[in-house]
């Protein structure tokens, strides 16, 4: 049963339920609603019934508007990430994230011969389009910081993620915030994908920790199906989360 102290009396905008929390929530029956300013699950209080929208709700211009209390800010944790698709707005930024020789340290593919932006223009596009994956920008403030991808394979109930962030973002517990984030956003838009996995070079000892604290756990690649592919020769490590394993509680780390 959640604590009163630990959900049920948390309020709006003291930030998104996370896994773990929402999963306490719902056995508790405590009553739930989407928020579409922080892009999450919060509990329902008694006063806040007309203000929050119903699940995946973005009818926005429906919703009465919040008034800001004088002194305090209406978003009291600044470096709350938000998930988007990339548009090509983003374009300057998106090349220059990728530009940077250091994100490609750990990735499983090679970097590009050229990054220019009918290149990178290209990459945007891509991300976009087609129903063998689905992609998220992450941004902080509304400027993109990293990406979490999820691959779709065969089985229509699995999956593979891949994540990066950009330099600025890493060390801040940002990469492990994004993930959360994605995995909790798709289990309730597509609560079909029941098993998830991720491959991680052995030397990425961060990324290891992030995998752990979002609920995945190291399995052996046989029992995975991970076949090598791009810069992974079959030495990368394997790990996988199910549906029903919640998110982890280790301390907040990203690569």
């Amino acid at each position: 049963m959640a604590r009163q102290d630990d959900t049920i009396l948390r309020k709006r905008f003291d930030g998104v339920l996370d896994a773990a929390e929402l999963a306490r929530a719902r056995a508790a029956g405590t009553e739930l609603a989407y928020c579409p300013l922080q892009q999450g699950w919060v509990p329902l209080a008694a006063d806040e019934e007309g203000d929050l929208a119903p699940p995946l709700s973005w009818h926005v211009g429906r919703l009465p508007l919040f008034k800001q209390v004088p002194g305090r800010p209406v978003h009291p944790r600044p470096e709350s990430l938000t998930l988007r698709v990339w548009v090509e707005d983003d374009l300057p930024i998106y090349r220059a994230l990728l530009c940077d020789p250091s994100l490609w340290t750990w990735m499983l593919e090679d970097r590009p011969a050229r990054l220019d932006d009918d290149t990178c223009r290209a990459l945007i596009a891509l991300s976009t389009e087609g129903t063998h994956h689905k992609v998220r920008v992450a941004t902080l403030g509304g400027r993109p910081v990293g990406q979490v991808r999820l691959e779709y394979g065969a089985d229509p109930a699995a999956g593979e993620l891949s994540y990066w962030l950009g330099a600025a973002a890493r060390g801040r517990g940002l990469g492990r915030q994004m993930v959360r984030r994605f995995l909790d956003r798709l289990a309730v838009q597509q609560p079909g994908i029941r098993r998830i996995t991720a491959r991680v070079h052995p030397g990425n000892r961060a990324s290891v920790r992030l995998l752990e604290a979002c609920g995945f756990r190291a399995c052996d690649r046989a029992e995975l199906g991970l076949a090598p592919r791009g810069r992974d020769d079959g030495s990368w490590l394997g790990f996988l989360r199910r549906a029903d394993q919640g998110a982890g509680t280790s301390s907040e780390l990203s690569p």
